[in-house]
């Protein structure tokens, strides 16, 4: 019998399996937490030395500064002593902080060693016993030890974007020192008048220096480090500054510059601060990139070696418990599947080898050969084909009789909803008819209401043209515009979409209309009206309302204007709360008298607006005098 692999007993297979992947992961996580502990120490000393050389960058800064106010001292051109002053107290305050015992300048740096002829230099130039050039020459000197001592920080980045900006940190450094030298150079000159050909080669080889390390600074540089440059680096100051330099490179002369030696004093100072904005930026930058990056490092450490515990720390327990319940579970899940094939569940696995994981995929293909049946009866089924038959392989068939019982259900209800949906038309049909044939009859109703109306109205007309006393005649043409008001409401309701409710905006409109008309002033007659948007009533409501606005706007055209009279009618309706409602009347005719102001002498009008206030549950107040008749009405919606 040929021996396989697949043939070996579950546990030799899963120890043998498991433990060659954990082996191999344990040594490349391994490998991991060495190079990243290295890469850690490298980042951290960067980090450390960036720290540094922004100090010594400031001791740099400050010889700078204090090397141009020498040579501006001694050429006359500052000769009060003041600027020189401060500017050694800033250098030595940078000087200072060199010693300060939270900060590890590596020995190779040795600032302390630069800085120690300072104090020889300082008395010279006090005494004034040294050249401006001299002075110049021993400041550089200091300067260009540092630099050169600086340079050595950039070989020991690892990270090639660490590495990157140290490089173009170091040529931002040397263009300032040698940006520093030539200012110092250009103001002897300028001062002196007298520069020899020798010392015009020196300039121009010095401005060469200067144009290709800000070459290679801008190279170098990081975007954010270079458009900062770019937009703090520029202005008047600059570019005269550049173009200076320019001029002095080309013409390899000094002539015909027209800038005297405090003027270019003045705006190469400003350059120089410009130079030091953006040297403070990119060392800035390289600060926090190293602390960035190692900070990263030792997170991805820390990330590895939790993983590493984790992974082992999961395969030991994650071992034990499988060898544990290995076999039993496989005798657990055979017995299943062969329960299963009978129809409790869907599953299917390929045979692949003799173990019990082998008998155990057979046992799922035979139970999947019963389920497949049932699966396309039951897609069937969910289409809507009912009559689909179902395969039931006896009683412990569980789906089968379950999907069987689900068919006949589903075929009943759908008959029922069928025989459910025809009677529900049916009645539908039914109540739509009745309801049209009741709107119709409502219709109708308002319409002969109207008609009736109308009628009463043509009558009294007709009959107040037969009487000659002016008191009746009016009598009879109030009433005939108060049966005009009720006749419009109902004119409303039938030609309307809603049969018991009004749109009062409108009907007041309508009703004005009709007024003016009845009593002949469309000409003298102006009015305005402010009713709430989509306001409208009920027909027990609108009539007493229309009524009484019938016998304020009459009111106003009889006595207020008097007959050929002009004025001004102002309505507003608007809702007070819930289903009460304020309506303000007012018009500028000439008033009414006191006596009946005061309801002294009652009239049939003023008595029938309190009786239809009354019946619509409110209470009115009225104010007159020469300017005009104003009525407050509080009434409530029935």
């Amino acid at each position: 019998m040929t021996w396989r692999f697949a043939d070996l007993p579950i546990r030799t297979k899963f120890l043998i399996t498991l433990g060659i992947p954990v082996l191999g992961l344990v040594l490349l996580i391994g490998k991991q937490v060495d190079s990243s502990l290295k890469r850690s120490d490298v980042l951290g000393y960067v980090s450390k030395q960036a720290r540094n050389i922004r100090v010594i960058g400031d001791v740099m800064d400050g010889l700078q500064n204090e090397s141009a106010i020498s040579v501006a001292t001694l050429e006359g051109i500052l000769p009060n002593g003041n600027s020189l002053d401060l500017a050694r107290v800033q250098t030595d305050a940078y000087i200072t902080r060199l010693k300060d015992p939270n900060l590890s300048i590596d020995p190779l740096l040795r600032p302390a060693d630069v800085v120690q002829p300072l104090a020889s230099f300082r008395q010279r130039v006090k005494d004034r016993n040294i050249s401006a050039a001299d002075a110049e020459a021993a400041y550089r000197s200091m300067d260009s030890e540092m630099l050169r001592n600086l340079a050595e920080v950039s070989k020991q980045a690892m990270d090639p974007e660490t590495n990157n900006k140290l490089f173009a940190h170091q040529s931002l450094l040397n263009a300032k020192a040698v940006l520093s030298d030539i200012r110092s150079r250009i103001l002897r000159a300028l001062a002196s008048g007298n520069f020899t050909s020798a010392e015009i080669g020196e300039l121009n080889e010095r401005i060469a220096l200067y144009d290709t390390n800000m070459l290679l600074f801008e190279r170098d540089a990081t975007p954010d480090v270079h458009a900062f440059f770019r937009s703090t680096f520029q202005g008047p100051d600059v570019s005269l500054v550049r173009s200076i330099i320019g001029t002095i490179h080309e013409n390899r002369s000094l002539k015909d510059l027209g800038m005297t030696a405090p003027e270019w004093w003045e705006i190469s100072g400003k350059a120089m601060e410009r130079l030091r904005q953006v040297e403070d930026r990119s060392i800035s930058s390289i600060i926090a990139a190293s602390e960035g990056i190692s900070g990263a490092a030792q997170q991805r450490l820390f990330l590895v070696l939790v993983a590493l515990l984790g992974v082992v720390g999961a395969v030991t327990i994650m071992a034990i418990v499988i060898m544990r319940g290995l076999r039993n579970t496989i005798s657990e899940v055979t017995q299943a599947a062969s329960a299963l094939a009978q129809g409790d569940v869907r599953a299917g696995v390929p045979v692949t080898s003799m173990d019990e994981v082998g008998h155990m995929a057979g046992s799922f293909n035979a139970m999947i050969e019963a389920i497949r049946s049932l699966s396309a009866s039951a897609d069937a089924i969910g289409k809507g084909n009912y009559n689909t038959p179902v395969i039931v392989r006896g009683e412990q068939d569980v789906l089968g009789l379950s999907l069987t019982r689900m068919r006949d259900n589903l075929k009943a209800a759908k008959e029922r909803d069928m025989q459910n949906n025809e009677a529900l038309r049916g009645e539908k049909n039914k109540l739509e008819q009745a309801n049209a044939r009741i709107e119709t009859l409502i219709k109708e109703i308002h319409h002969r209401v109207k008609n009736n109306l109308q009628v009463v109205a043509s009558m009294l007309r007709l009959q107040s043209g037969n009487i000659t006393d002016a008191h009746l005649q009016h009598v009879f043409a109030q009433s005939q515009s108060r049966v005009a008001s009720m006749a419009l409401i109902h004119e409303k309701l039938y030609k309307g979409s809603d049969l018991a409710q009004v749109d009062l905006s409108q009907y007041i409109k309508d009703l004005f209309a009709e007024l003016v008309h009845l009593n002949k002033v469309q000409e003298n007659i102006r009015y305005r009206t402010a009713i709430d948007p989509d306001l409208v009533l009920d027909l027990d409501t609108m009539v007493p309302l229309g009524l009484i606005l019938n016998e304020l706007i009459t009111n106003s055209f009889k006595h207020a204007f008097g007959p050929g009279g002009e004025g001004f009618i102002n309505l507003r309706i608007h809702r007070a709360e819930g289903q009460r409602f304020d309506l303000y009347y007012a018009d500028n005719g000439k008033g009414i008298a006191p006596e009946r102001a005061n309801g002294e002498t009652g009239t049939l009008g003023r008595s029938l607006i309190d009786s239809l206030v009354e019946q619509l549950n409110g209470f009115i107040t009225m104010e007159s005098d020469a300017t005009g008749t104003r009525y407050h009405i509080r009434f409530r919606a029935k």
